[in-house]
This record gives C-alpha cells, sequence and structure tokens, in this order.
C-alpha cells in the first residue's frame, strides 16, 4: 500500500485537560475511537451533574469510524459512551473483560429493553452482547457489538489500520496500551499507567512488549500519559496501600469506614482480605460499589469471602469493632454514600464518635471543596478522618516524571503529545523532553478541537473542529448553556425578586400589587422599610409611564424591573434577577373578580 496520506489526530478531549478522554485517530477513509469518556462539572457549573464531549464530528463522518477502543474502565474513558450509543452504534467497541463489564453496566441504565432482541448472552470471558434495559436511549438498538479481548491481541481494523495492546497498570484491572500502525507510521497511545514493580495482581506494564513492538518500526508518535509529570520519581506501589490501612485496622477498636473509586478494584480487594484477616464484616455503601462488586466478582477480579457481607438489617447487631464499611463518596458527590452518612442522611448508616473513616483516593482537580465539606462535616460528628497522600493510604494510578522517561525511551518515537494532562503539565513536558534530548519542535501540544495532520516528514495543525463540552442536567442533555450558567451564578448570588401588578384596561388602576416576593435575598422580616420602599417605587413608576394600557404591557413590565432593579442596586448593592407580572382586566374579566383594593399584597 503506498503511503500517500498524512495520519490525522482528532481531539476531542482529554488534551490540555483532566476528564472526557475522546481522540479519533484517521488515516485516509479510516477511523478508530481511542477511549469515550466524561468528566464532573466544577463548582461554577451549578446543577450540571456530568459533562461529556462534543459528539458533532463523530456523527458528521460516522461512515469513517470503524472501531472503537477503550483503555481501560475509568469513568473518565467509558463514560460518554452510552450517550454517544444515542446516536450512532460504532460496528464494534473493543475492551478486556472488566472493562466491557464497567460499559455493559452502565449502559443498561440508559437503554431500552428491546422484545425483539431474542440473541443469547455469551460468556463473559469472551463476548459481551450488551442488552438494551434502560429509559434513555431514544431509539431501540437490537445489539450493541461489545468485542472482548485480552492484552495481547492484534486488531486487523481494515487495510489501513491494525492495532496491537499491551497490559498496563494502573489504579482499575485491565488497562491497556495501543500500537496503532497505518501506512503513514505507528502511533503508541500509553493509556492510563504506571510501572509498578509489584501489582497486586502480578500483572506490571509490558514496558518490553511495547519495546519490542516499536524496534525496527517508524514511530510516528507517542501519545504518554503525563497527569503526574509535576512529580518527581517513581509512582508508589499499590501493595504498599494494603501495610498502611493493615495499621489502622490493627489499632481501632470501633468502625472503620474506607471510601475510594468504586472501580478501584485492587483497593477494594485489600481492604476485604484486611476486614477477612481482622475479622470484620464488610457492609458495602453505595449502588455504583454494590454492582461493581457484583460484576468484579462474577468476572472472577474479586474474591470476596463467603459470609463477610453484611446485610442491611444485620447491621445493628455487629459489634463496632466487627464493621467496614466500603462508601462511594471518594469525590465528595453530594448524592453519594459518604456524602449522605456526613449528613446524617443515609438510611442504613450514622456516623458516630468512635468511627474512623479513612479517605483512601485523591481529589480529581476540581472536586476538592466537595471533599473538604464532606470531612468538615466527618469531623462535626465526631469521627476521625484519614486522608492526604502523606497518610498512605493511597498511591497513584499514574506515571511519574522517571517512568514517563522510561516510556518514552522505549518507544523512540518522531512526535510526543501529551496527554491526560492540563496546559501547564504539556509545558512542563516540553521542558523536560528537551533535556532528554528530544526536539522541541516535535513534541506537539494539542488543544480541544485542533486536528493534528503528521507524517515522518513534518507535522501541522491547520484545521478545527467543532468540539466542546455538552452538559448534563438530569436528563436533559445539551440544554445548559453558558448563558443558563451565568443566570444560575447570578440567582446564586443575589438571589430572585418577583413581582406581581393587575391592572384594568386602560391602566390606570391598580386592582391587585403591587406584590413583591424573593428568593434567596434579603428578607422582608428584617428589612420591612426597604420593602415598603420597593412597593412604593413600581407604584410611581407605573403612573410615570403615560403608554401603560393592555397594548404597552411588555413594555410596562420591562420599565418597571429595569426601574426596579437600579432600585436594589443603589440602595443594597445587590444586583438580583428582577422577573415581573402585569396583568391587564378588560371589564368581563373585572366583572368576574371578587373586589379588590390597590396597594400591599
Amino acid at each position: 500500500m503506498s503511503k500517500t496520506k498524512r495520519v490525522r489526530l482528532v481531539s476531542l478531549g482529554g488534551i490540555g485537560e483532566i476528564g472526557k478522554n475522546c481522540n479519533v485517530i484517521e488515516y485516509g477513509d479510516s477511523a478508530v475511537l481511542i477511549d469515550c469518556g466524561l468528566s464532573f462539572p466544577d463548582a461554577h457549573m451549578l446543577g450540571v451533574d456530568l459533562v461529556i464531549p462534543d459528539f458533532t464530528y463523530l456523527l458528521r463522518n460516522r461512515r469513517k469510524l470503524k472501531a472503537v477502543i477503550l483503555t481501560h474502565g475509568h469513568e473518565d474513558h467509558i463514560g460518554s459512551l452510552a450517550y454517544l450509543l444515542q446516536d450512532m452504534v460504532p460496528p464494534v467497541i473493543y475492551g478486556t473483560p472488566l472493562t466491557l463489564g464497567l460499559l455493559r453496566s452502565k449502559i443498561s441504565e440508559f437503554i431500552r429493553e428491546s422484545p425483539s432482541t431474542g440473541a443469547q448472552k455469551t460468556d463473559a470471558q469472551q463476548d459481551i452482547l450488551a442488552k438494551p434495559r434502560g429509559p434513555e436511549i431514544s431509539r431501540q438498538i437490537a445489539d450493541i457489538p461489545l468485542k472482548v479481548i485480552e492484552a495481547g491481541a492484534r486488531l486487523h481494523i481494515d487495510e489501513n489500520i491494525e492495532i496491537e495492546t499491551f497490559h498496563v497498570a494502573h489504579s482499575i484491572p485491565d488497562g491497556l496500551a495501543l500500537v496503532i500502525h497505518t501506512p503513514a507510521g505507528s502511533i503508541v497511545h500509553s493509556g492510563d499507567f504506571k510501572l509498578d514493580p509489584n501489582p497486586i495482581d502480578n500483572l506490571p506494564t509490558d514496558l518490553e512488549g511495547i519495546e519490542r513492538a516499536c524496534k525496527g518500526r517508524e514511530i510516528l508518535a507517542l501519545m504518554v500519559d503525563t497527569t503526574n509529570i509535576e512529580r518527581p520519581g517513581w509512582t508508589g506501589s499499590e501493595a504498599e496501600v494494603g501495610p498502611a490501612l493493615a495499621e489502622y485496622f490493627r489499632t481501632h477498636n470501633g468502625r472503620i469506614f474506607i471510601t475510594t473509586f468504586a472501580s478501584n478494584i485492587h483497593r477494594l480487594q485489600q481492604a476485604v482480605d484486611l476486614a477477612e484477616e481482622f475479622g470484620r464484616k464488610v457492609f458495602l455503601a453505595g449502588r455504583t460499589i454494590l454492582k461493581n462488586f457484583d460484576m468484579a466478582t462474577q468476572l472472577g477480579y474479586l474474591r470476596v469471602p463467603e459470609n463477610i457481607l453484611v446485610h442491611p438489617d444485620d447491621l445493628d447487631r455487629i459489634p463496632p469493632r466487627k464493621l467496614l464499611v466500603l462508601a462511594t463518596g471518594s469525590q465528595g458527590e453530594p448524592m453519594s454514600a459518604l456524602s449522605q452518612i456526613s449528613r446524617d442522611e443515609h438510611r442504613f448508616v450514622g456516623i458516630r464518635e468512635t468511627d474512623l473513616v479513612i479517605f483512601s483516593a485523591s481529589p480529581i482537580p476540581g472536586n476538592e471543596t466537595y471533599i473538604f465539606s464532606v470531612i468538615d462535616e466527618l469531623f462535626r460528628h465526631g469521627a476521625e478522618v484519614i486522608y492526604g497522600l502523606d497518610a498512605g493510604v493511597h498511591v497513584s494510578g499514574h506515571a511519574a516524571r522517571d517512568e514517563i522517561r522510561k516510556m518514552y525511551e522505549a518507544v523512540k518515537p518522531k512526535y510526543v503529545i501529551p496527554v491526560h494532562s492540563q496546559y501547564r503539565h504539556q509545558m512542563l513536558f516540553r521542558k523536560l523532553a528537551e533535556d532528554w534530548g528530544h526536539d522541541p519542535h516535535n513534541v506537539i501540544s494539542v488543544g480541544l478541537g485542533e486536528v493534528l495532520a503528521m507524517d515522518l516528514e513534518s507535522w501541522d495543525k491547520s484545521e478545527h473542529v467543532k468540539a466542546g463540552e455538552v452538559l448534563i442536567d438530569g436528563l436533559s442533555v445539551g440544554s445548559v448553556s453558558s448563558r443558563i450558567l451565568t443566570e444560575r451564578t447570578l440567582l446564586a448570588e443575589d438571589g430572585l425578586v418577583l413581582f406581581t401588578l393587575i391592572l384594568d384596561e386602560a391602566g390606570d388602576n391598580v386592582l391587585y400589587g403591587p406584590e413583591v416576593k424573593t428568593r434567596g435575598f434579603l428578607p422582608e422580616k428584617t428589612n420591612p422599610v426597604f420593602y415598603a420602599e420597593m412597593r412604593s417605587l413600581l407604584t410611581e413608576t407605573l403612573f410615570h409611564n403615560r403608554l401603560r394600557d393592555r397594548s404597552y404591557e411588555l413594555q410596562l413590565r420591562n420599565n418597571l424591573a429595569n426601574a426596579l432593579q437600579r432600585h436594589i442596586f443603589r440602595k443594597v448593592g445587590l444586583n438580583p434577577t428582577v422577573i415581573g407580572t402585569v396583568v391587564h382586566l378588560d371589564k368581563e374579566q373585572l366583572a368576574a373578580q371578587p373586589n379588590r383594593t390597590g396597594g400591599e399584597g
């Protein structure tokens, strides 16, 4: 095959930001999607539940897309695929057994059961056929083609793209790195990785295999995880966490709570092993951890001793020194089990002064405010709380600086593209790569929506595609705009003022009002004079408007709202959202109304 085209990397998420990893690799008319993740809202995205990529480019180029390859099962890599499936079904979705187990659990919440689908479910370790089961997908989909692969598989996508897969150690089992072969050269995607010398599952990152796959080839680019580029040295081993947790099991006589990512199967296994060793029962708090426990146990990734799990009805029978609670909520999510427990709102579990709560996770950037709010509440209830990297109860799943260099040296690429990182990580990586002897011009920072076209001669970013954030608010997808977020921020900061006036048809007589109601604003109980001023101002402004009959109702309402807003800002320095209602009644409507007099409502 002649090498007439360039490889294109289309960034739809996860480069220049943490989260919603979603990138397209193209050659000619062939494309593969690497991951399809989501991110969580920051503190300024009021009322937003999730953030997913803008899929416009994928939908416009759906005929090109030959496959989706998922590197592992974290939400920031698989979490938005269920939303993409509402609009298109890729020819095949590849992933390892645990990754597709987590994905299947995810999409079961979205897809309506189709009575016409009669396909038999295959073995979980071979092919998983996802059955539509939830309320959210707007179209009937007979089958979703999930294809289970193992690390080491070689995927022949089509005549243009072939992919080799390699195991990488991360904070979740079954992670993959990819070597993507095209006629214009090969691209290595490191996946989320670290070079753990002593992983819990005895499966270290296959760096030697990656190096062998690259040897003697023209390696066009390395897309490398640089989340921890700011940390010198090596990331700690997952095996170090168990002994640190064991010390608390050994010395604490009350209940122990551990919160971690529900997908961190290795961490959950260590907690269960310690509970067994120290004679504690285990209670699972949180829907996600319950689902993941069940799924990981069925697939053989989690060993749960018989009779160690406790039913909610039996909690009161377990002595405090004999109970371990594994809870969701390590990121302070308001509706998570631990957040509800901290607010004394959980159905089964509350906090006592003798409890020990261990945060065995690090904050995702942007979640710190939520996490520390939960920690404060736990302390207020008298619990002892262990958190922070210095406590030794958590290690990162991402490579530190020396491990990233090892990956770079194994691959020896022409170009290096830092991914899974924010802009400051990209700039630091550029400097370090130059120190390692790499041409700084060939360290390429890619932004959201940018298209990187490259071959062994050169690269450019001359094209840009539609990309960005789509905000999920409850069941609504994409209806929350920046304007709505601005309005929510204004409402949260300065509140809402509502006024109501009912007039006769000519607007010469006030039949009802002005009535003033507020939310999130100065209360009338402590500011009666100011509320009287607002009502008087509305009446005065009404009669200063010569054009106030029914035909000028909209204009009159806007004039009153603007006057009231200016008055409030002048008097108290606040800028609330002001919404008014002005209603005119004709003679027939007036005759049907009970007698009313103007004035305060």
